[in-house]
This record gives C-alpha cells, structure tokens and sequence, in this order.
C-alpha cells in the first residue's frame, strides 16, 4: 500500500488493549509487526503521500444503482406505465417508481446545507434520463445528504436494496455477474427460513421456498426481483447471527519458505451449501411422506428409508452422489445429516426428555438447563454430551451439567440424548 493514513492506522491496530489474549490474566504486553512488503523502508524515505479516497458510502451508491438502472430501462423498448402500475407488475412501473424516489430523495435535500448548497439544483429530467444526465446526477447530486428515508433504514434493508439493484442490472445486462448474485440472495432466503418461528418470516415462507429454489429464477423478471427486495429487505436483519467462542492457544509461530501444496481429499465442484439449501427445501415441502416424518418427529429411521431418500436426490438432481458422500462422512450418516437441516419438533423433543423427568423434582435452573436441551435439539436436531459444555448452556452452567444435576441425573440425560442421535442411524 501507499498510505501513510493506512500505514499507521494498521500500525495502530497494535496498541489496543487485548485483557486474556493468552488466557485467563495473561494479558497483552506487546505486539510485532511482521512487514513482508518493505513498507517500513517506504514510508521511512519521506515521499510525496498517494492518499486513497474513501470508498462512497452505502446511501451513495444505493443513489447510483437506482439511477444506472433508471438509465439501463430508458435504453430499452419499455412501454408508458399505466397510472396505476408499479415496480412490481411492470418494467414500466418499476422505471416510474425508480424516478419518484430518485427525485424524493433530490428534493428532501436541504438547500441551506453547506454540503448541498454549491450543486442543489432543480434537476427536472427524471421522466427521460439521458447519459448525460445521469453523469449529473452521478456527479453532483448521489453523494449529498437527504433527509429521506426508506420505512426501514438499518443497514442490512439497505444492503439488501443494494444487492436487488445489482441482481436487476445483471439480468437486464445479461452480465456475467448474476449467478453469483442469484445465489447470494438465495443464501439469504435459505436462512430466513431456518427462522420460521418469527411470525414476519413466516409470513413470507412461501416466496422464501421459491427464491430459494431454483425453478423461480428460470424466468424471472425485473417486476419479480422488486417484489422479492420490497417483501424481504426487512426481514434480512432477523437472520440469526452466528455464535463464536473464545479459544485460547499458546504456541509460537514460526515463518518458513512458502510452498505450494495441493488440497486432498476435496470432490471437485462440490458446492455443499447449495446442496444443502435445496434439501431444506424438499424436507419442507415434503412433510408428509413417511421418511421425512421420521427424521422431524424422533421416529426411527431405516436403511430403506434413507435409501429411497438418497435414490430420489440423485435421481432429481437434488445433489450429487459426490455431495451425499462428503455430507455422510461429515455428519456420520445421511439421517443425522438430514435431521441437522431441518431440526426436530419440538414436541417430540420434549416427549424424548418427558421420560428423563418423569419421577423427578427439579428446581427453576434445572428446568431452564432442560429446557434449553429441547430448544436446541429443535433447532438443530441432534446433540452431542461436548454441547453441554459449551455457550449456549454454559450461562446456565459454567461448569456443564454438574453444578445443576447428581451424577445419576446426568446419566439418565446423556442416556436420553443418545437415544434421540440414534433413531436418525439405522440399526
């Protein structure tokens, strides 16, 4: 790099405070700065600075992209819109609304701003965008602060926005970008509906299976993908934030000459995500056959039944021999891997823990320990004994399950755990 701004911010990055980086009151004394590029000596010759500007912020861009799509629509042979017509039954409709938000936000923007005050002028060309116009618009106009907003403003609505903008551009453009747009929103769709439970979400669980399909995208239009951004961007920040926890090592590093190596062991091709998403989608729609019965509600499963599954998602397309393979061999058979997608009900995760109880007097903590054992097996479908030592149970439990049950309880639990593991493996 050629910042000296990003030089010493990177630099700086080493003085912050770090309490138990090495472990519990082994606190952070020092750092190294490891300099494999010479920025050290190139910052130490005094040059003329080549400073970066700032990347645009998001409400900038988000201006950009409508405005680059308004320009692409003016390109095309697209007919006048009805009066009542709208971005989700037309491209006309959609140019129309692209223009009214592009020219709301111009308008929201205070002339008495210092900011806006040397290029607030009234731009009055939304109803035909030439390129010329677009560079002004682009030019002087995206980047000035407005005082519109969108019903929901967070961050992640907006990101969403950002990301439909650029998927509608990528299919009116045929560029070559869009596969990997469609698949990002699919990704999202597919965890959207691991969240079910919210009643917004689920309000959308229909158009959440077609996105996250792939039949809904052999067709589809821009009308289509705006309906798709106006009905999930505000669910995008219910989408479950994934949990890390702490590890502590303590070794020494050591640089070496680098090498080139292969990676073994690896299928070619295998995309294990999209395999899992179209899984989770054929568990769900199929519900009521036998197998899928089994795995959701604790029954037990056969080797006829996950063969017959397995026949049906090679034979559909649904994933790849190759991809059943590396999901069996990681998960320890296609019925845990199968039930880890879907979780179990809930219900018959707490019918498997009503026996462990049964007898049995517990206290507040030790209701809310087994309580928390349910929601998880919901949620994920199976659970190993090592969980219980780790967050979520941990802030019931520091210690794990000792400091809540005696010895013989925990038996009985770990007894009950395993036998739910097992009616997803064959006999």
């Amino acid at each position: 790099m050629r910042s000296k701004t990003k030089f010493w911010q990177m630099i700086g990055r080493g003085t912050r405070l770090a309490p138990d980086l090495f472990g519990p009151n082994r606190d952070k004394t020092g750092f190294l700065v490891f300099d494999l590029c010479q920025n050290v000596e190139f910052f130490n010759q005094n040059l003329m600075p080549a400073e970066g500007n700032l990347a645009p912020a998001l409400g900038e861009r988000l201006f950009e992209r409508r405005a680059d799509l308004l320009l692409a629509l003016d390109e095309q042979p697209v007919p006048a819109a009805d009066d009542d017509a709208d971005g989700t039954t037309s491209d006309a409709g959609l140019r129309q609304d692209l223009a009214r938000r592009l020219h709301d936000e111009v308008s929201a923007m205070n002339p008495e701003n210092f900011l806006v005050r040397p290029h607030r002028t009234d731009f009055d060309s939304w109803l035909t965008l030439t390129p010329e116009a677009h560079a002004e618009v682009v030019d002087h106009l995206a980047g000035l602060p407005t005082a519109f907003r969108d019903d929901d403003s967070s961050e992640e609505a907006k990101r969403f926005d950002m990301l439909a903008l650029r998927l509608q551009l990528a299919q009116l453009n045929a560029e070559p970008g869009y596969a990997r747009l469609q698949s990002q929103v699919q990704e999202i769709a597919s965890a959207l509906l691991d969240q079910l439970t919210i009643p917004a979400v689920r309000a959308q669980q229909e158009l959440l299976d077609e996105i996250a399909g792939d039949d809904w995208w052999h067709d589809v239009t821009l009308p289509m993908l705006e309906t798709m951004r106006r009905r999930i961007r505000s669910l995008v920040k219910l989408i479950e934030k994934t949990r890390r926890s702490i590890v502590y090592t303590d070794f020494e590093d050591e640089l070496g000459e680098l090498s080139a190596a292969s990676l073994r062991g690896m299928d070619v091709g295998a995309d294990l995500t999209r395999f899992e998403q179209k899984l989770r989608i054929y568990l769900r729609t199929h519900e009521d056959q036998l197998a899928v019965q089994k795995i959701r509600r604790n029954r037990q499963l056969t080797a006829t039944d996950l063969d017959e599954l397995e026949h049906i998602f090679i034979e559909s397309g649904i994933g790849t021999e190759a991809e059943i393979r590396v999901a069996k061999e990681n998960a320890g058979g296609l019925g845990l891997f199968l039930r880890s997608l879907v979780g179990l009900d809930r219900a018959a995760a707490a019918a498997a823990f009503g026996t462990f109880q049964q007898g049995k007097t517990f206290n507040s903590a030790q209701l809310r320990f087994v309580n928390e054992v349910v929601d998880y097996l919901a949620h994920n479908g199976r659970i190993e004994v090592d969980m219980l030592y780790q967050p979520p149970f941990t802030s019931l439990a520091p210690g794990g399950p000792e400091d809540l049950f005696i010895e013989i309880d925990i038996d009985a639990m770990t007894k009950t755990m395993h036998s739910v593991n097992a009616t997803a493996v064959p006999a």
